[in-house]
């Protein structure tokens, strides 16, 4: 049985599954390098057919993994085009104003168009404007046409599945739960008219029970509107509030969030419910907040939701007496709320599957339809995307792309000892090889490695190639074996995807500092075991066997403002215009020379 699932939203994806295992999942984003793309996933939609056609196979579903989606954020993306100033207008100005507010980002978007061109694929021209807040059936049919179209009689059938369904069948299947009853979470902003839903995961009988849902838990969206009011940008800086949080003194957290966010939900029911929650949540936010530093209000979003995340899961234990959980949603990447819940004295086992924001819906598509076969298979690892090495990399190739020989020198044949020895010496090196990791994280293939005891890395990487905030932690890759030495797991909390945060062991911590957070000293690990990545283990041993340090500084291979680099073309373009000086290329490394 084969199955596609497409997610059209934010983080556009499709993934392919042939029973019951997902063995390729891309995300738009990719492909057109605009980051976090909202809208149809056409290329990634290719790639699947494209991979089903050249081996005589037939898609037997495809699944769209929302049923309501409006059409209005797809015909003017404002995700892609509205910077900080912009959206501040969008809240604070007109944001219950629908004439106003298309008239506005209409305006708005046209005049960004002239120098920001994003092929949108579907024709929105037809669809009136009453219809942009309403009439979902019509960009339903929009996008069925559209996927008929591409497949050319390639797929059998084609629906569209809830969009909580997605998550909670994505965290549900997704991660290897081991145990026979599970609580599934699912937290994200908004999808088919809801945020927050509670299931029953059974896995002897291999079923998946709603118990209720909300559409009143505001998380996710408090955290989208106190990153703005931060001046940071709605949907994508997210994690930079949460890298921010630790900073704020606890006595000046407390108060801000007494004064600002206690009463605004409550846990009733095992579910998020309003409690206090003023209509116009934004103005409310953004008028309390003007009295407050930024460090403490970051603070106070993180309490809120630890304590309604928390106040959920214990309530749930209490009445079903559950104690392994799994969780996605966009707010199942708060690493540091995965972290306090993993705390929770009566919990077993957390489980939190790669990548929980949209993007993973796709997957979450695939999974739920396949749930009639009994067949899914949790993801073995997420190496999912583009393939490297079935290019031919030749040194010809390589020089003719970078453009100026004078400027690299190409070597062969480099043993991961020898790339140890430079990582050793302090060396920065981005490594590049096999299938793209799908999803927010870079686990190996396509990441940025440094020795995480050297000083200067974080300011070098941060200076010459991230251009990343100043306050903002870098991860670490550790070997599964010697992890405990170094991080505190004692549940032993499968992380290999870097989705749960740990405080680290002191004895050690000048070992691996400079991947923790450099305020509170806690970690978000890669906890990486031989077989989720044979390469990428033996070249952080042969680093551990000279060093002494299990652990490689890792972060992802890509420009600011541009999506982790996927081909090798993306993988040059990056290599060339940061400061990097050596790029690792299956077992050739290219190193640029210094200029006098």
């Amino acid at each position: 049985m084969i199955y596609l699932g497409i997610n059209v939203s934010h983080g556009a994806s499709a993934a392919l599954m042939i029973d019951g295992e997902i063995v390729m999942a891309f995300q738009e984003e990719r492909f057109n390098k605009i980051k976090n793309f909202i809208g149809y996933p056409k290329k990634s939609i290719e790639e699947c057919i494209k991979f089903v056609n050249k081996n005589n196979l037939k898609i037997d579903k495809a699944g769209f993994s929302t049923i309501n989606n409006i059409v209005f954020p797809f015909k003017y993306p404002i995700d892609n085009y509205l910077n900080v100033d912009d959206y501040l207008s969008y809240y604070l100005d007109d944001f219950f104003n629908k004439k106003l507010k298309i008239k506005k980002i209409k305006q708005k978007i046209k005049n960004k168009r002239k120098f920001k061109k994003i092929d949108q694929y579907l024709n929105y021209s037809k669809i009136k404007e009453k219809d942009y807040f309403s009439n979902c059936s019509i960009f339903r049919n929009l996008q069925k046409s559209f996927l008929e179209k591409q497949a050319k009689g390639l797929i059998n059938e084609i629906s569209f599945i809830d969009h909580h369904t997605c998550h909670a069948h994505y965290s549900a299947f997704a991660p290897n739960i081991k145990e026979n009853k599970s609580a599934i979470i699912t937290l994200d902003s908004e999808g088919d008219g809801i945020n927050q839903t509670f299931w029953i995961f059974d896995k002897k009988k291999n079923s998946l029970e709603k118990i209720n849902e909300s559409s009143e838990c505001d998380l996710a969206r408090i955290y989208k509107f106190i990153t703005l009011i931060l001046k940071m940008k709605p949907m994508e800086h997210e994690y930079k509030v949460m890298g921010l949080a630790p900073y704020a003194k606890n006595e000046y957290l407390t108060s801000v969030y007494n004064n600002i966010f206690k009463d605004i939900l409550k846990v009733k029911n095992c579910k998020v419910l309003h409690k206090n929650r003023p209509k116009d949540l934004f103005r409310y936010l953004y008028q309390k907040t003007r009295e407050y530093r930024f460090d403490n209000i970051a603070g106070a979003t993180q309490i809120l939701v630890e304590k309604v995340s928390g106040e959920l899961l214990t309530q749930i234990y209490k009445k079903y007496k559950i104690k392994s959980f799994s969780i996605s949603g966009g707010v199942s990447m708060n690493i540091k709320m995965n972290k306090n819940l993993s705390m929770l004295p009566f919990l077993k086992k957390i489980y939190v599957a790669p990548t929980g924001t949209d993007e993973s819906l796709a997957l979450g598509a695939c999974y739920y339809l396949n749930k009639k076969n009994k067949s899914n298979k949790p993801i073995k690892n997420i190496y999912l995307g583009q393939n490297i090495s079935s290019l031919k990399i030749t040194d010809t190739t390589i020089i003719k792309k970078l453009a100026d020989q004078k400027k690299y020198i190409v070597r062969k044949k480099v043993s991961h000892e020898q790339i140890a020895k430079l990582l050793k010496m302090g060396e920065i090196i981005a490594v590049a090889r096999g299938k793209e990791e799908f999803g927010a994280r870079a686990l190996g293939n396509r990441s940025i490695i440094a020795n995480p005891s050297v000083d200067g890395v974080v300011q070098k990487i941060n200076e010459q190639i991230k251009n990343r905030d100043f306050w903002m932690p870098f991860a670490i890759t550790i070997l599964s074996e010697k992890h405990k030495n170094y991080i505190f797991n004692n549940k032993s909390l499968d992380c290999e995807f870097m989705t749960i945060g740990f405080d680290t062991k002191l004895n050690n911590y000048q070992k691996i500092k400079n991947g923790t957070h450099p305020y509170d000293k806690t970690v978000r690990p890669q906890i990486l075991k031989k077989k989720f990545n044979e390469k990428y283990y033996s070249l952080i041993n042969e680093f551990y066997k000279i060093s002494n340090i299990p652990a490689l500084l890792n972060t992802s291979l890509n420009l600011h403002g541009l999506p982790i680099s996927s081909t090798i073309d993306d993988i040059l373009y990056t290599f060339k215009n940061s400061g990097l000086r050596f790029l690792y290329l299956d077992d050739r490394i290219l190193i640029k020379k210094r200029l006098s």
